[in-house]
């Protein structure tokens, strides 16, 4: 029995001394490879020189394999205490039991010391916090001193122009010499940062790298410009003080080495000298301040802008060396060369008519997207084969109104031009013109403008004009709209004002109509040659391209039976023998063809094109194809991917509007009628009919009003004026609404309708009310007089209906044959 106490009690003490020695190791354990990575080098040498510790540099595992030792040889000790034999000869483990104690106590004086340096490290990182702070005011407060200066010195009047600076800038060399004393104390700032930033390396401390980098930031920041020897020998023009353009040394370093790369240098006026790199770097440029003798040429032009009218041209000469520059336009440039007598005839009528005396000349940059080499659309080079002409034809009259009425046009016609224009990523030198009034494009330039502009482009969107030939409809228009509705297109999703769409026939009341001009070339001295020219019994055919003749073989036999047919087809084979084909021909001898015939026959495509109209300003009868079943762009593949659903019921609906006896819709399957057009046809004699808004003059003015009064970039700014309304209600579009009533849906005057009180005054007494994006027909109410109102005005639709809900339409009056203008608008 006392046995078993025994080796109870030794079991015991065996537990109670493992015990000990886990607690004792314990905080040495705790310490990991990466704590003592952190302990500086200086620490290591001065634990060193306290003496027994230089043995305890060993590895803890190794220390760690020791104290497992000493614990298995005294788990051996407790399992041979039953042998009778007796224990063995215990080993003297005092050695390394105080080894292992001298090493922990180590380890405790490396944890204070850890504690103390980071206590000393935080104590240094708020006094470096405090430093920066107090450098930022000194800083702030010297920066407020100069301006002080500054503004005293701008207060003194100009002194009178000089042959060059070195008299007023003399009035400056004070400041020069106050940027050497700001130097000196920016200096001594510096070292102090620096200071620090030696401390902290020594110390390792954690956060020390991007504290650093912050400092190393602001040292940069407050570091003292120092002119270049090359440019402070230069007494003649000395450098003005550059602390809000840091980036003017490097530019100046960069423009006395390149200035003769570039030859447009030369053109700015750099010649070498110092004066005129910084002319050229803070006028042109925009890098460096503007010497203080000098007026900024931004500021002459805008003087210059400021009393610059626009004067009604005399010629399109200045045109053409635009024109001339870019293979692009070579068809654009044959059309206005033919036309410009007639251009200059309807400025000077225009001129007679109204006061155009008092206009601001606008700067207006002109891109047709269309026509750039990256729009891959091949449409200017196609033009002389047979390929399409309406934008072409738009394009031309637009860049010849905008000239004769005396603005300044910038042309142009690819990413390169785009990006000189604006100065975007350019190589060479920057361009100087004021910023744009307006900018004519397309939807294809539009992306293009985006592309190149990026995120500043916004500042520029409510000057856009988009040509648009067949028109965007709100609701094509409004992005999220059109994703909800699966109405993505993609010339849709612009999220632009409606009104900023320009459409080539006023069939979008949604849009503006921009139009263009019908070319007939009857100039005064030439009406009498017109009337004694005989017309022969023939028809000319509508359509370019053998493909348009397909199928038509029965139609075009009927026509045979009355009258000799002539086309301009680029493909003979195809055509049947009885037609004399004269290929591609140029616009002047079209015009001589339809005025020898009496008969424009139409082919149901291409649809809404120019050439119509031009033959019954030629006195020429146009046989106009129906369309069954109407065309859209839900049903026909021309159509599809335009942001509209509007349906056209004939070839051309503008020409059909205007009726017989210049226009005939017939069907062209029904032979009968076909033939009985043609009987009305040869047995009437017609006078060439031209609608003024498609004339040169009309469409002067009309732009003209346009450019004048239409600001789409303020709601302030109020046109057509709201003497023009007229509020019509109806369970139908606005646009049918308003033609039933002989007038014209005006979405300009939808935010006036869009409230309670107006409605009432239109006899409209909401019961309740609510505003909403849900619907296209708002301002609107139903049976019970709830009324809906607009929410998103991009949203606001002429063209769209609800037959549960009676529309709110904002209608207005209109010239005869100038549809885009109110009798009030002139």
């Amino acid at each position: 029995m006392r046995k078993t106490t025994d080796t109870l009690w030794k079991t015991m003490c065996l537990l109670l001394g493992i015990c000990f020695i886990w607690c004792l190791s314990l905080p040495y354990f705790m310490l990991s490879n990466a704590d003592q990575d952190i302990i500086s080098m200086a620490t290591i040498n001065r634990l060193g020189r306290d003496g027994n510790v230089g043995e305890g540099t060993g590895r803890p595992e190794e220390k760690m394999k020791r104290i497992i030792k000493i614990v298995n040889d005294l788990l051996n000790i407790a399992e041979s205490s039953d042998n009778p034999h007796g224990p063995p000869a215990l080993k003297d483990y005092k050695e390394e039991l105080q080894s292992v104690q001298i090493h922990m106590e180590a380890e405790k004086v490396k944890g204070q010391l850890k504690d103390e340096m980071i206590k000393e490290m935080h104590l240094d990182k708020i006094q470096l916090q405090r430093h920066v702070a107090h450098m930022e005011e000194l800083l702030k407060l010297q920066l407020e001193k100069e301006e002080k200066k500054i503004q005293q010195l701008k207060s003194v009047p100009p002194p009178p122009p000089l042959k060059d600076c070195k008299a007023e800038m003399q009035l400056f060399q004070f400041q020069i010499e106050s940027e050497k004393d700001k130097g000196k104390l920016k200096d001594e700032m510096i070292k102090d940062l620096r200071a620090d930033k030696l401390r902290l390396q020594l110390t390792h401390m954690e956060k020390a790298p991007p504290l650093m980098k912050k400092k190393e930031e602001m040292v940069e920041k407050v570091q003292p410009l120092k002119p270049d020897k090359k440019f402070e020998e230069d007494t003649n023009c000395p450098l003005p003080p550059m602390d809000n353009h840091p980036e003017c040394m490097g530019k100046l370093k960069w423009l006395s080495q390149m200035w003769k790369s570039q030859p447009c240098y030369a053109g700015y006026g750099v010649n070498g000298s110092v004066c005129s790199f910084l002319i050229y770097l803070s006028e042109v440029e925009k890098w460096c301040p503007v010497l203080p003798c000098r007026v900024p040429l931004s500021k002459k032009a805008e003087v210059k802008a400021g009393s610059d009218y626009a004067v009604v041209r005399e010629n399109l000469t200045d045109l053409y060396t635009s024109l001339e520059k870019r293979s692009q336009f070579r068809w654009i440039e044959q059309r206005i060369r033919s036309m410009e007598r007639v251009w200059v005839e309807a400025g000077r009528s225009l001129s007679a008519k109204y006061n155009m005396k008092e206009r601001k000349a606008k700067q207006i940059l002109v891109h047709p997207g269309l026509v750039t080499a990256e729009s891959k659309a091949m449409i200017a080079e196609a033009a002389f084969n047979g390929g399409p002409l309406g934008e072409l034809v738009q394009w031309s009259d637009l860049l010849s109104t905008l000239h004769i009425l005396g603005h300044h046009v910038y042309l142009t016609a690819s990413l390169p031009d785009l990006r000189h224009y604006f100065g975007v990523d350019t190589g060479d030198c920057s361009p100087f013109h004021l910023n744009p009034n307006l900018i004519y494009t397309d939807i294809i330039g539009l992306r293009q403008i985006k592309s190149v502009l990026k995120g500043p482009w916004f500042k520029y969107r409510c000057i856009i004009r988009v040509l648009d030939t067949f028109g965007t409809e709100p609701d094509f228009n409004h992005i999220s709209w059109a994703n909800k509705h699966k109405l993505a297109s993609p010339f849709g999703g612009l999220n632009m004002i409606p009104l900023q769409f320009y459409t080539m026939f006023p069939h979008t009341p949604d849009n503006t109509f921009l139009g263009f001009v019908v070319q007939n070339q009857l100039m005064s001295e030439q009406s009498e040659l017109f009337k004694s020219n005989k017309r022969q019994n023939q028809a000319l055919v509508y359509g370019k391209r053998a493909e348009f003749w397909k199928g038509k073989t029965a139609y075009l036999d009927v026509i045979h039976k009355y009258l000799e047919i002539h086309g301009t087809v680029n493909n003979r084979n195809a055509l049947p023998n009885y037609v004399k084909n004269h290929g591609i021909v140029k616009g002047t001898d079209v015009q001589a063809l339809l005025r020898q015939s009496k008969v424009f026959v139409g082919l149901s495509f291409p649809y809404e094109g120019p050439a119509p109209l031009e033959a019954l300003a030629n006195g020429c009868a146009f046989l106009n194809p129906k369309l069954n079943p109407p065309q859209s762009s839900l049903n026909t593949m021309f159509f599809k991917g335009k942001p509209n659903i509007r349906e056209i019921i004939s070839q051309h609906p503008y020409a059909e509007a205007i009726g017989e006896p210049y226009v005939w819709t017939v069907d062209m399957n029904n032979l009968t009628e076909v033939e009985r057009a043609l009987n009305a046809i040869l047995n009437q004699t017609i006078e060439p009919y031209l609608p003024y808004e498609f004339s040169c003059e009309g469409m002067l003015q009309r732009v003209n009003v346009l450019i004048e009064k239409q600001d789409l970039c303020s709601s302030a700014v109020s046109w057509p004026p709201l003497s023009a309304l007229q509020v019509v209600k109806a369970q139908m579009s606005c646009k049918t609404a308003c033609q039933k009533a002989g007038l014209i849906c005006e979405p300009a005057f939808f935010p006036h309708l869009n409230n309670v009180n107006t409605l009432a005054k239109n006899n409209v007494d909401c019961q309740t009310s609510e505003f909403s994006a849900s619907g296209l027909v708002f301002p609107a109410y139903n049976s019970t007089q709830h009324c809906w109102f607009q929410s998103d005005p991009l949203l606001f639709s002429c063209v769209r209906s609800d037959e549960s809900l009676t529309r709110v339409c904002p209608c207005r009056d209109f010239i005869k044959d100038q549809i885009a203008l109110c009798k009030d608008c002139i």
